[in-house]
């Protein structure tokens, strides 16, 4: 069972300290770690150690990430258009949830995907903070690429 990745994910979950008894292999799977440390920011000292200065995984960056890793429970917001404004920010049309109730959102220059996603937490008031952000043209996005620059997204979001 500590070899069964599903398994593993869904331990870490519930009981990030259970990433003490996964497989080594599974110790250095960046997805399962962000998992352990998102459940117990003390699962970080069960990671392979490669892992344990990684930016991304330190509780400080897991505790303000709010995209849901794969198979999580978690709305799904849909960002339709990512368009660059005169300032330099950039304005996000957003479809929330199964109702598809909608806003837009300015994001300064600089940010990331990990601020999007937090900002459509933070507006919906959702429970538990995640959510899965999805683009056209994109199944999902990984809660490791919170760091992305929302600037580099821009060009795989139609104009509108």
């Amino acid at each position: 069972l500590k070899q069964d990745r599903e398994i593993v994910l869904e331990a870490v979950r519930q009981i990030g300290d259970a990433l003490e008894y996964a497989d080594e292999a599974l110790q250095q799977d960046r997805d399962i770690v962000l998992e352990a440390v998102r459940s117990h920011d003390y699962a970080l000292r069960y990671a392979d150690r490669a892992l344990r200065q990684d930016p991304l995984l330190q509780p400080e960056s897991v505790a303000r990430n709010c995209i849901a890793g794969q198979g999580r429970l978690a709305p799904v917001a849909n960002i339709s258009a990512l368009v660059a404004r005169l300032d330099e920010s950039l304005e996000c049309s957003v479809s929330f949830g199964l109702s598809g109730t909608g806003c837009s959102l300015v994001c300064e220059a600089g940010q990331t995907l990990g601020d999007l996603a937090r900002a459509i937490a933070q507006k919906y008031n959702v429970e538990g903070g995640l959510v899965h952000p999805r683009f056209p043209g994109r199944e999902r996005c990984s809660p490791l690429e919170a760091d992305t620059p929302l600037a580099a997204l821009a060009s795989v979001v139609p104009d509108r």
